[in-house]
């Protein structure tokens, strides 16, 4: 929907050569949310229409809420504070997100959205002990099912991704296939197969060495976060490889 800048539910029944995309009564496309931008963590779009979908996660009047990515855009009329799917942020699809980030080279992107999830729910459990379903955006509390065990997944990858000594962490576009990670260095062999002009890898060793990086044998740039978390990005055109972390 070039409209809205989101896709949208694509209806045949008026007529079957000639489909539609499903609007409100007043024209606003009724997919402004997760469903929306789902094309962009399927690595489905480019260009422009790229932009514009990662335009709408980043923006604070849209998706980009203080508790998180919303699952619906909060500037359309169908937003809810109070909703189930509808108003409330979902630790789940957040994940997908992140993934994507990283498939872009967004790796500051990537830890903001890890952080904020973190520490929200570092807030919450502290002071119930439940892992709850979803999180009000307005509130930043948790709500409706309270031991949703399989949610709270995607805040262990997070903790692991950027303080467990020894993770690699990479988009849905990378395929490793070898690691050989200890506690100073890291050896990876990887495939690249997505299409954008950066990506991002993260390599999680221990934070009271200095590392430098090698990719194919070249010394290469990163960027070291939270002490130990080893952001490396890749021009796109970098198919396949070997990255190498060693201390100083």
């Amino acid at each position: 929907d070039e409209e809205s800048g989101y896709f949208g539910y694509t209806m045949y029944d008026k007529d079957s050569s000639k489909p539609y995309i499903m609007k409100t009564d007043d024209g606003e496309n009724w997919d402004k949310g997760f469903d929306g931008v789902y094309p962009l963590i399927a690595g489905a779009v480019d260009g422009e229409r790229k932009k514009r979908l990662i335009g709408h996660i980043k923006n604070p009047k849209e998706m980009w809420s203080a508790a998180g990515v919303s699952a619906v855009d909060m500037s359309a009329s169908y937003y809810k504070e109070d909703g189930y799917w509808n108003g409330n942020v979902w630790m789940s699809h957040q994940w997908f997100v992140w993934k994507t980030m990283l498939d872009n080279g967004d790796g500051d992107f990537a830890f903001e959205i890890a952080n904020r999830a973190l520490e929200m729910w570092k807030e919450e459990t502290d002071f119930t002990y439940y892992t709850y379903e979803c999180f009000g955006i307005s509130t930043r509390r948790g709500g409706w099912f309270h031991n949703f065990g399989g949610l709270s997944a995607p805040i262990c990858i997070w903790a692991n991704a950027y303080y467990k000594v020894g993770t690699v962490t990479t988009g849905l576009d990378v395929w490793t296939d070898y690691q050989k990670v200890t506690e100073s260095s890291a050896d990876i062999k990887f495939k690249y197969n997505g299409n954008s002009n950066k990506y991002t890898v993260i390599v999680t060793l221990d934070d009271s060495n200095d590392y430098k990086v090698l990719l194919n044998g070249n010394n290469h740039s990163f960027k070291m976060r939270n002490g130990g978390a080893i952001e490396i990005t890749i021009d796109g055109n970098v198919k396949s490889g070997e990255i190498n972390v060693l201390s100083k």
